[in-house]
């Protein structure tokens, strides 16, 4: 895949691994240098070729001028040919940091060593996934001299998440004037990660159901928190710190000042993979699973930065789901995850059992573009056995479709109306259908669920 460069590095909420460069960088192997088999050029043929005709004609029409003539020709061939390269050159690639964020670059060395004097050196180096070397370096040339190391450094840019490789350099290396070549191939591969850029989201900290004893969300209980829930009397086991002088002094009995106790949350992230639409040039432009990487990446860190625990649910992987942890550890693990998002069929039966999984007091976020029936029964389902489920609209603004189908645009229509059909009836069920929009996106939305969860257990 190629894509247009993103430009120069974008803001980023951090790295999960630490700054970039901070890892050592990436390289590759040396292996020793392999013994040449040179093989002639079309130059050695011609050569030949012209010293033959001229020594048979020599011989043929007794004229020395011809041999004159075949003389220095024959010597210029012959000559280059016994001081031979004997040894091919080297390569080793290295880049200047392991890990980037969508729309960065890094350096990329190649490091040349000749043992021996050859004459020029073509380098191609194979990119898999989405990096490019704007300025050159994939296919380049160069000369050395016996004994000679070269640094070649190009700007190596990464435009989209993912993880890429890069290697398997092939050189065609000339010597003895352009009249033997070889061609020499190293298959070290080098590792580059390139992390989803994650937005500054935020949330309101109303969440549908607080469990646990830490974490930022304020419950209905009283506990230990920060959050003031009224004024009480004093009595036996209650913390001095907790007493409030002002009504003490004025009621003339201890009174202490009553707080809700915060608690955590269970968060998980369910993400539709079973189509993509849209195209992926960069950061500028998404499909459906840019934006759903980059809005699990980005809530996912709020969440476990406020003490919740978050689980990632893949379904075109559901049998390799992240379970519900909280720490900073626990965002590498839910990155690393979603390094590997790719398209892959889903069937309703997967996805039920995956999702039957799912705590009954877990905020349930799935990511889908609503392209499909499945995942919408399926969160309705979740919905009507009392979970807590909102769906994210990943589908792009705009979709760019094939012309080469006649009846393409006719048939996306009726896909759109089909979509509305879906989003309207998982309305109905209580599941709330909200686009992507960045910070706040879903702050209404949690607010609303918050409410509809205290009323239902108020009813019961």
């Amino acid at each position: 895949m190629t894509s247009e460069s993103a430009g120069s590095e974008p803001a980023a909420a951090g790295p999960p691994a630490g700054p970039v460069g901070s890892e050592p960088p990436a390289r590759s192997r040396r292996a020793a240098a392999p013994p040449a088999r040179w093989s002639p050029t079309l130059a050695l043929g011609s050569a030949a070729g012209s010293v033959a005709v001229l020594l048979g004609f020599a011989a043929l029409l007794a004229r020395q001028d011809l041999l004159l003539l075949a003389l220095p020709l024959a010597v210029g061939t012959v000559l280059p040919l016994l001081n031979r390269a004997q040894r091919a050159p080297e390569v080793r690639l290295s880049t200047g940091a392991a890990t980037l964020f969508e729309g960065q670059s890094t350096t990329l060395s190649q490091q040349l060593y000749a043992p021996d004097a050859v004459d020029v050196i073509r380098l191609r180096t194979r990119l898999e996934g989405w990096i490019e070397l704007p300025d050159g370096g994939q296919d380049l040339c160069a000369a050395a001299g016996p004994g000679e190391e070269l640094t070649l450094r190009h700007r190596l840019a990464a435009p989209r998440w993912g993880r890429s490789r890069l290697g398997r350099v092939s050189m065609t290396v000339t010597a003895a004037h352009g009249l033997l070549q070889t061609r020499v191939s190293d298959p070290e591969m080098v590792s580059l990660a390139t992390f989803p850029l994650r937005v500054g989201f935020s949330a309101t900290d109303l969440v549908p159901a607080a469990t646990g004893l830490v974490g930022a969300h304020r419950s209905r209980r009283i506990g230990e928190g920060v959050d003031p829930a009224g004024v009480r009397p004093f009595v036996a086991g209650d913390r001095l710190r907790r007493i409030n002088w002002p009504v003490s002094l004025r009621t003339a009995e201890l009174h202490v000042t009553a707080t809700y106790s915060d608690r955590d949350t269970e968060v998980v992230l369910v993400l539709d993979t079973a189509a993509e639409v849209g195209r992926s040039p960069g950061p500028d432009a998404a499909s459906n699973l840019d934006i759903a990487v980059r809005a699990s990446a980005s809530i996912a860190e709020h969440y476990l930065r406020n003490g919740d625990r978050v689980a990632v649910l893949d379904l075109g992987r559901a049998g390799r789901p992240v379970r519900p942890r909280t720490g900073q550890s626990h965002l590498f693990t839910i990155m690393d995850l979603l390094l590997d998002v790719r398209t892959a069929p889903v069937s309703q039966l997967t996805i039920g059992r995956a999702l039957a999984r799912i705590s009954s007091r877990a905020l349930v976020i799935v990511f889908s573009p609503l392209l499909s029936t499945e995942v919408a029964a399926e969160a309705a389902g979740l919905s009507r056995a009392g979970r807590s489920v909102l769906v994210v609209d990943t589908l792009p603004a705009e979709v760019a479709l094939p012309e080469q189908a006649p009846w393409m645009e006719l048939a996306w229509r009726m896909q759109l109306i089909e979509r509305a059909n879906l989003a309207r009836a998982l309305a109905d069920h209580g599941v709330p259908v909200v686009p992507w929009l960045g910070a706040g996106s879903l702050d209404q939305v949690l607010a609303g669920l918050s409410r509809t969860s205290r009323a239902a257990r108020v009813h019961r």
